[in-house]
């Protein structure tokens, strides 16, 4: 991309492990075309409370039904920061 502003999400990364092995199948993706700054902005939300969440797991003595809380928002926080990594790339993968 020749512009960074041009940089939008391009629905290439997956998560939420599901099947037999847990890596058969995936239920979410990254949806194509969210511009970057949004994207990232989210990205950044998720993964805030994310950590909220899994400092209250490890700090509160009945906090462990927050792990899979936190777990979770990490792992969509992760996905969108990869997915925007691979637009940035000149030879990635292209849109879904």
């Amino acid at each position: 991309m020749s512009n960074v502003e041009e940089v939008s999400t391009i629905g290439a990364v997956t998560f939420a492990d599901c099947g037999e092995n847990k890596h058969d199948m995936k239920v979410l993706r990254v949806n194509a075309g969210v511009p970057m700054r949004e994207a990232l902005e989210h990205a950044s939300h998720l993964l805030y409370y994310a950590k909220v969440l899994s400092l209250e797991a490890a700090m509160d003595t009945g906090g462990e039904h927050y792990a899979f809380a936190s777990h979770y928002l990490g792992k969509m926080g992760k996905a969108i920061v990869d997915d925007i990594s691979q637009a940035l790339l000149p030879d990635g993968p292209k849109p879904q």
